[in-house]
C-alpha cells in the first residue's frame, strides 16, 4: 500500500456518496467513482463541470440549473432548464433577463439626437477650436 493516495481506500460504511458528490474538493474522488455518485447533487457541484460535460444523460437539471459554474451547459440546452431555479443562480441573469438591443436603440434615439446637436453645435464647436488653439476647419476634422 505503501506510494498509494490514501483516498483509493473507502470505508463505504463511512462515505454519504450523496453529500460527497456535493463536496466541491471531492471532485477528484468522484471522478473515481461514478458508479456511486449521487447525480441530483453533482449537478449542483459548481467544480464538477467537467463530470457533468461527459454525462449530460446522467444530470439533474432542476439542480444544474442551479449551478453557477454550468451557464454555457444551460444556454446550449434551454429547453432543459428549469427556469424557476434558475433564478437562484448569480450567473444566469442574461438568461432571465435578455436584453432587447432593438428597444434600446429606439430608447436611445432621442439622446444621440440631443447629443449630436450639442456636439456639433456652431457655438460650441467655435468655442473649443478656440479653447485649443486651432482654425475652425482643423477643430472639423478632428470631429
Amino acid at each position: 500500500m505503501i506510494g498509494k493516495p490514501f483516498y483509493n481506500i473507502i470505508d463505504d460504511d463511512k462515505v454519504d456518496w450523496g453529500r460527497l458528490s456535493l463536496n466541491p474538493n471531492a471532485v477528484h474522488i468522484l471522478e473515481k467513482n461514478l458508479d456511486k455518485v449521487y447525480w441530483r447533487w453533482l449537478s449542483e457541484n459548481p467544480n464538477a463541470i467537467h463530470i457533468l460535460e461527459k454525462n449530460l444523460d446522467k444530470v439533474i437539471w432542476q439542480e444544474l440549473s442551479r449551478n453557477p459554474n454550468a451557464i454555457h451547459i444551460l444556454e446550449k440546452n434551454l429547453d432543459k432548464v428549469e427556469w424557476f431555479y434558475l433564478s437562484e443562480n448569480p450567473n444566469a441573469l442574461h438568461l432571465l433577463f435578455p436584453l432587447d438591443y432593438k428597444k434600446m436603440l429606439e430608447n436611445m434615439k432621442k439622446f444621440c439626437e440631443e447629443l449630436v446637436k450639442a456636439v456639433f453645435n456652431p457655438i460650441r464647436a467655435q468655442r473649443m477650436a478656440e479653447l485649443y488653439e486651432m482654425d475652425m476647419d482643423e477643430y472639423l476634422e478632428l470631429l
